[in-house]
């Protein structure tokens, strides 16, 4: 039986064999490699911080119910989306560019789970509803993180590779660095 290829970059990015024969591979291809991967951490980026600000909305529901300070949830909006430092350590993709999503949504991990929120609904919601929705987001945003987890470790792998090539004398720059185009 032949194996069929994956239909999306992500699955072979994230795939078990996605470094394998590297030794063979021209310093183009890898560099090619580490692009993928460098937009692959973008996606991935930008889905956790949508996650994340839903996660916060959500969770910020559930203590203003538990508080009952009379304030709705529009009206700590604000302090809830606010920009506060993380409370862990965090790992720089070093030179990825924002990602931007062009195009419908719906093919990629967290999609579903984020279409699927409803935030405008969460003050109707039973607090069994909200609760349950909070943990599908903590789930989903685990499992991207976990992915995002090992696009990093390819990235750091493949740039390391390109960095030991030329280092060598294996690979000259104009093969590691690529051309400007401008």
């Amino acid at each position: 039986m032949s194996e069929q290829p994956f239909r999306r970059r992500i699955d072979r990015v994230t795939g078990d064999d996605y470094l394998d024969d590297l030794s063979s591979r021209t310093p183009g291809e890898i560099r090619t490699m580490r692009d993928e991967c460098r937009e692959e951490e973008g996606r991935l980026s930008y889905a956790r911080r949508l996650l994340h600000g839903q996660m916060d909305i959500a969770k910020a529901e559930l203590a203003r119910r538990d508080a009952g300070d009379g304030k709705s949830l529009v009206e700590t909006l604000n302090e809830i989306l606010a920009d506060r430092p993380s409370s862990g350590p965090t790992r720089s993709a070093g030179n990825t560019t924002m990602y931007s999503p062009t195009g419908p949504i719906g093919r990629r991990r967290g999609d579903r789970v984020l279409e699927e929120m409803p935030l405008g609904r969460l003050p109707d919601l039973s607090d069994d509803e909200l609760v349950a929705a909070v943990t599908r987001l903590t789930e989903e945003e685990a499992a991207i993180s976990n992915m995002r987890r090992v696009v990093m470790d390819h990235l750091d792998r493949l740039q390391q590779e390109l960095i030991t090539r030329y280092r060598d004398g294996d690979a000259s720059v104009d093969e590691i660095v690529p051309r400007s185009a401008g």
